[in-house]
C-alpha cells in the first residue's frame, strides 16, 4: 500500500504539497475538483505535471465532483459530460491510475439511475481504460446515485470493472457500516480515503488525525490485506480545525505515523 494526501489545486499550494510529500515519505497526491474545474486549463495541467516530476511524487488519482453526468436536463447533462471528457484527458496527462467521479442522479429510483448510467458512461469508461485508468465511483458523495452497496451491485451486472472509492467515515456518517462493505467487497475497492471522525450525541464534532476518533482503522486494514490491496491510502484533511494551517500538516504526519503500524 502507498500513502498520499489530497493536494491543493493552486500551483503555489501544489508546489508546497509536493515538496512536503517528498520530504515526508508520501508517494502520491490526489486531485479533486468541483465547479472550479471549468476554469482548469491544459497549460495549468502541464505545470502541475512538471511540479510532480520535479519532486518525484505521483498523481494517485483524479476526481471530478458535483457535475451531474446523467442530469434529466439535456443542457446540464451535455455540459457535465463535456467536463467529464476534459477531466479524463487531464487525468491522463497527469498519469493518474484511478479516475473518480459520481454516477449522476436522475431524480428517479435505482432502476432509472442504472439505466441512465448504462446509457451515458460506456464511452467515458472506455476512454479511461484506454488511458490506463480504472474507474472508481465515490459512494454517498458528489452528485451520485451510489448511495449504498446495492447501487454498486446493480451496476456491476453491466460493468463489473467499476470500482469503489471508499471513505469509511462518509459511510458511517451516512448511517451504513463500512466494515460490512469491506468484508464483502474489499476486492472492488480501488482507493481508500483516510478521514477520521469523533461522534458525540449523534453529531460529527471533530475530524482529527487517523487513530484519534471512532473509525476502526485496524478493521479497515485487515480487510484490505485479505484481498492484497496495493493501492493508495489517501489522507483527507477535513473540517474547520484539522484542514488548515499548521494543523493540516500535523494531521498528515500524525495519520502517517498511526497508519505506519499496519504497513510492511
Amino acid at each position: 500500500m502507498k500513502l498520499g494526501f489530497i493536494a491543493s489545486n493552486d500551483l503555489d499550494g501544489l508546489e508546497a504539497d509536493a515538496k512536503f510529500a517528498a520530504e515526508n515519505g508520501f508517494e502520491g497526491l490526489e486531485f479533486n475538483y468541483w465547479a472550479a474545474f471549468a476554469d482548469l486549463t491544459p497549460e495549468t495541467v502541464g505545470k502541475m505535471a512538471a511540479i510532480l516530476d520535479r519532486y518525484g511524487v505521483a498523481c494517485s488519482s483524479f476526481g471530478l465532483w458535483g457535475w451531474n453526468h446523467t442530469a434529466p436536463d439535456p443542457a446540464e447533462r451535455e455540459r457535465s459530460l463535456q467536463m467529464l471528457d476534459r477531466a479524463i484527458t487531464y487525468a491522463a496527462a497527469l498519469r493518474a491510475p484511478i479516475f473518480i467521479t459520481g454516477g449522476g442522479q436522475t431524480g428517479g429510483d435505482l432502476a432509472s439511475n442504472v439505466k441512465a448510467f448504462c446509457e451515458v458512461f460506456p464511452p467515458y469508461i472506455e476512454k479511461m481504460e484506454k488511458n490506463g485508468m480504472k474507474f472508481a465511483a465515490y459512494a454517498v458523495h458528489g452528485n451520485s446515485f451510489f448511495e449504498n452497496i446495492e447501487c454498486y451491485k446493480a451496476v456491476w451486472e453491466k460493468f463489473p470493472n467499476v470500482g469503489i472509492k471508499l471513505d469509511p467515515l462518509n459511510i458511517i456518517h451516512h448511517g451504513d457500516d463500512p466494515y460490512i462493505w469491506l468484508r464483502d467487497y474489499a476486492h472492488r475497492v480501488y482507493e481508500v480515503h483516510i478521514k477520521e471522525g469523533i461522534f458525540m450525541d449523534g453529531k460529527l464534532v471533530s475530524q482529527p488525525a487517523a487513530g484519534m476518533g471512532d473509525v476502526h482503522w485496524g478493521k479497515v486494514m485487515a480487510f484490505l490485506y485479505e484481498v492484497n490491496y496495493d493501492g493508495y491510502l489517501i489522507m483527507e484533511p477535513h473540517g474547520p480545525i484539522w484542514s488548515r494551517g499548521p494543523m493540516k500538516r500535523k494531521m498528515l504526519l500524525l495519520s502517517k505515523k498511526y497508519l505506519s503500524q499496519f504497513l510492511l
